[in-house]
């Protein structure tokens, strides 16, 4: 049996589940009117795809079909039908030999489901799994009262479809459908891609050309920049040289013109010294000079009384006695020993500072050598601090030579949006917390600090493209503080030593707050080792401390200390320059002390020369007049000696004796006149040296004029090529965003002089373009290749066409000749059903228009027995059911199907006709499955086995199974 057996459960009066077993090649299905029995045939429709609500006689709703329940049964909620069929000869294209068809609907949502051999699939797998099969919903395996009654009623155009379905082109026809819209779809899409074409045609003629200017200026641009590269890493790099030659030259002027402005100020400090120097000196002649003017008055007076006396003398001895004589001669002898004496006694004393002189000469030339010795070591100590000042202002102006990525993005900070700067730079460490503040940063001193997220993403791709290192970014976005609860507060500033919070130690602008005290609020500055274990130790080694040395305690107990050889960061930097600074000052005083001491000695050792020089003119006048006193001595004594008298030799003179009263004025006047010397002396070495200080000044002034004009010059020509080298720079970040490094990478060997031309005659030939559109060849690939895709859619869309009219052509091939050889068929055996089932006559079939033979209808002409009818409207009923019936055993004959179900077909016949339609029925036993719904005894007759459908007072339909033998058998047991 091709259909084995049918399960029904909620299916409009099948409430409970419900099996109808097929075992024989025909069945019937009888009961009285109502009892359910055409539900069976409903049943079957509906899982074959049926949609009609109307044809399945259920309401308006599909959701109607399932039991709606009665007086005595509550309505369910779901009515599912299964048809099991055996698939051995392959009727279906399924390689299982038996096929399981499942549709169900639930009352909830209406939702219907549907199976195949218990796996979900779509109606339309249904459909295509029964179609040329025969067992179609609308096919002629399945015919109703309706469809016969109908059928002999029916247009000619509306009988087609059961010879279609009957000649197997139901499939062609839907695929003709399927192809036919698929051809008006796709005319459509190509209307549609005609009216793009169109569009785009329009379009890629101006993009053509602005994609050709737009490429020429690309090409251009990109020869541009491989040139201009080169020719700005070149200029860079002579830039470079230029300042760095001219900064050595400016280092050596200005090093020379503070040298010599330095040595100006000391000889303008020693010009004005020597000058009050040269006015005292003048104030000390000056006044020496009166009282060696009124000492020479008063020796005049002497000299003249001694020339009286002497005189007096001269007459005493010419005329007096020898007694008178002697005792004048006595006098003259006493005087000129004390002359003699007294010059002797001052020549021993000149004799005696000369000696002291010399001494002090030596002392002071010691202590010359010292003070130039403490000098230079006070200036080498300088020179030292000046040059750690010069290496830390380079170190601060480029505080991270040793950081290529944030060297790289600060000095393109202006070509990067949202970068602030380094943490070292906008965090302001206080002078004397400066090492506690670079120890508590530690690595986060170098990062940099951006406005977002996405800015820092832009920072390091800007960095990963020009391959300039790695640095670590910090967005204010992302930046939350750091504090300490109460409690811990509490415990640190209670220890001992505790200065406060690092946070505290820094000034920066009110922006970066959250970075202070993001990197400093939890790290606790005290101010020693000690002090910074103990604190730890309180809060149990969960806090960063830091020393105003620099020593850490880390979370967790760890600590570091001690002294780096190069411990300078940008944090410290300004610590210790202000202490170099401070140095420096105190330094250069002490130096300047040293060398003021040194040129006070060299005054004095000068003084003592000259007082030295001044004493030995003095020492040899007194030996000269010493000789010539002790000369008048011996003289006076051998003339006092020839009178024979005795002489005493200790004979005194008085103080107010005239000889004694001259020597000692002769005494001031010396010393008046040595001092006067001296003081000329040194008023005439201080002229000396003033006026060769003046000419030193005038040529130290030219110098450093000259020096000025050169140092300005070469400052212009700085800031001039600073410009060039900044211009430059600009030009590498800006239109190329390349750093120099990675520009020098990018350098090739080029003449210059003949590159620089080329790059002025490309930016005029990319002048001369004038404006450019550089998407335009974006802009035109992408609608060229539109045009290109949617002319290859456009050709393939037509070739499509072709195919699916070409398609629909050998369609209609397909369908003319079968449709054409069932029709002669059925044509063939209709003529003798009809006589079977008419008892003679005539019947044949006609196409309406032969030439269209897709779409013609289909007429009958047939004649009964005794009867001339020329319009078949005029038969009665059973002569139509009849008709209709000898038209269906026709195509039966033509075409075998493996399922035929029959919904009292036969009602419209008299009994006579029933059997002979019954007797008829059974020829087909062994070619076909019959399932007849049916209440007519002849047809009962010819059934194998009749499933009887009742239904009791709880609305609900039952089966009973009966063979027609064991009928047949209880029957005649009965009578």
């Amino acid at each position: 049996m091709f259909l084995k057996r049918i399960e029904l459960q909620g299916f409009k009066s099948f409430a409970d589940k419900t099996v109808i077993q097929f075992d024989q090649d025909i069945t019937g299905i009888v009961g009285p009117n109502g009892c359910g029995k055409s539900n069976v045939n409903d049943a079957i429709r509906w899982v074959l795809g049926e949609q009609s609500v109307k044809s399945l006689r259920s309401g308006t709703n599909m959701s109607d079909i399932i039991f709606s329940g009665s007086e005595y049964r509550k309505p369910v909620n779901m009515a599912r039908v299964t048809l099991v069929f055996d698939n051995s000869t392959r009727v279906f294209d399924s390689d299982f030999d038996e096929i399981e068809i499942t549709r169900q609907i639930l009352r909830a949502n209406n939702e219907a489901s549907y199976f195949i051999n218990k796996t979900p699939c779509r109606l339309k797998d249904i459909n295509d799994l029964v179609m040329d099969t025969g067992l179609g919903k609308d096919s002629l395996s399945i015919i109703t009262q309706g469809n016969i009654s109908s059928f002999a009623d029916a247009k000619p155009e509306d009988r087609r479809s059961l010879f279609e379905e009957a000649a197997g082109v139901a499939k062609y026809k839907k695929r003709k459908k399927i192809s036919l819209s698929k051809l008006e779809q796709t005319k459509e899409n190509l209307d549609r891609l005609q009216d793009i074409l169109d569009e785009l045609e329009r379009q890629i003629g101006p993009l053509e050309k602005q994609a050709k200017k737009a490429e020429k200026y690309i090409s251009l641009r990109d020869k541009l920049s491989k040139i201009e590269i080169s020719v700005l890493v070149e200029d860079i790099d002579q830039y470079n040289e230029k300042i760095n030659q001219i900064n050595k030259e400016l280092f050596d002027i200005q090093a020379m013109h503070t040298s010599e402005n330095v040595e100006l100020l000391k000889q303008e400090t020693r010009l004005e010294s020597i000058r009050k120097e040269m006015y005292a000196l003048d104030k000390q002649i000056n006044e020496l000079q009166g009282k060696y003017t009124k000492a020479m008055e008063e020796n005049y007076q002497l000299e003249r009384r001694k020339i009286e006396q002497d005189e007096k003398r001269k007459y005493m001895l010419k005329v007096a006695d020898k007694k008178a004589r002697q005792k004048e001669i006595q006098a003259m002898l006493e005087e000129a020993r004390f002359e003699y004496q007294d010059r002797h006694q001052r020549l021993m004393q000149t004799q005696q500072d000369l000696n002291n002189r010399r001494n002090i000469v030596n002392d002071l030339k010691t202590k010359i050598s010292k003070a130039r010795y403490e000098s230079d070591q006070a200036n080498n100590i300088l020179t030292q601090l000046q040059n750690r000042r010069q290496v830390l202002e380079n170190m601060m102006k480029q505080p991270f030579a040793h950081q290529q990525g944030v060297r790289s993005v600060m000095q393109a900070k202006n070509s990067l949006s949202g970068v602030y700067g380094v943490v070292s730079e906008l965090l302001i460490a206080h002078a004397d917390k400066a090492l506690a503040v670079n120890a508590a940063l530690g690595g986060s001193i170098y990062q940099i600090i951006t406005k977002n997220e996405a800015d820092a993403r832009n920072a390091i791709s800007f960095l990963k493209r020009n391959r300039s290192g790695r640095a670590t970014f910090l967005p204010l976005s992302v930046c939350h503080p750091r504090k300490m609860n109460e409690q811990v507060i509490t415990i640190a500033s209670t220890s001992p030593g505790f200065l406060g919070f690092a946070s505290e130690c820094v000034d920066c602008k009110e922006i970066f707050d959250p970075v202070k005290e993001r990197l400093l609020g939890n790290v606790i500055v005290v101010d020693t080792l000690q002090n910074a274990n103990e604190t730890a130790k309180r809060l149990r080694y969960a806090y960063k401390i830091v020393t105003l040395d620099g020593d850490i305690v880390h979370t967790g107990g760890s600590m570091t200390g001690g002294v780096t050889k190069n411990q300078s960061t940008p944090v410290t930097m300004r610590q210790e320059l202000d202490t170099i600074n401070s140095k420096i000052e105190g330094q250069k005083i002490k130096a300047d002390s040293c060398l003021n001491e040194t040129d006070i000695l060299t005054q004095k050792l000068q003084k003592e020369n000259d007082a030295i020089v001044t004493l030995q003119i003095e020492l040899a006048k007194l030996e000269n007049i010493y000789a010539t006193k002790k000369a008048k001595y011996d003289s006076i004594l051998a003339e006092y000696q020839e009178l024979g008298v005795d002489i005493e030799e200790n004979a005194e003179l008085a103080q107010d004796d005239l000889v004694v009263q001259m020597s000692k004025m002769h005494a001031v006047l010396d010393s008046l006149s040595l001092e006067i010397q001296s003081l000329r002396q040194s008023r005439f070495d201080k002229g000396n040296d003033a006026e060769q200080l003046e000419n030193q000044i005038r040529l130290v002034r030219r110098e450093m004029n000259s020096k000025q004009s050169q140092i300005h010059n070469y400052e212009m020509e700085i800031v001039k090529v600073k410009t060039q080298l900044e211009n430059a720079l600009n030009r590498l970040s800006t239109d190329y965003e390349m750093t120099y490094e990675y520009a020098l990478t990018k350098k090739e060997d080029v003449e210059i002089e003949s590159a620089k031309e080329e790059v002025i005659q490309l930016r005029q030939a990319i002048s001369r373009l004038g404006n450019v559109n550089l998407d335009a060849p974006n802009e035109y690939k992408e609608v060229k290749e539109r045009f290109d895709f949617m002319t290859s859619q456009k050709e393939d869309l037509e070739k499509a066409s072709q195919q699916i009219l070409a398609a629909i052509d050998e369609m209609d091939q397909t369908m003319i000749s079968q449709f054409t050889d069932m029709f002669n068929k059925i044509n063939a055996e209709l003529d003798g059903v009809f006589k079977a089932m008419f008892g003679g006559g005539r019947a044949s079939l006609s196409m309406v228009d032969p030439d269209d033979v897709l779409n013609t209808g289909i007429d009958i002409d047939v004649q009964p027995p005794g009867k001339m009818v020329k319009n078949i409207q005029t038969f009665s009923g059973g002569e139509k059911a009849l008709i209709a019936i000898s038209v269906l055993f026709a195509i039966l004959k033509a075409r075998t199907m493996p399922l035929c179900i029959f919904d009292e077909v036969e009602a419209a016949l008299d009994q006579a006709n029933v059997e002979r339609f019954a007797r008829y029925l059974s020829h087909y036993r062994g070619q076909s499955q019959f399932i007849a719904v049916t209440h007519r005894p002849g047809t009962m007759e010819q059934c194998d086995t009749l499933y009887g459908v009742t239904m009791q007072k709880d609305g609900v339909s039952k089966v009973l199974k009966v063979q027609l033998k064991d009928a047949v058998h209880i029957a005649k047991e009965e009578e």
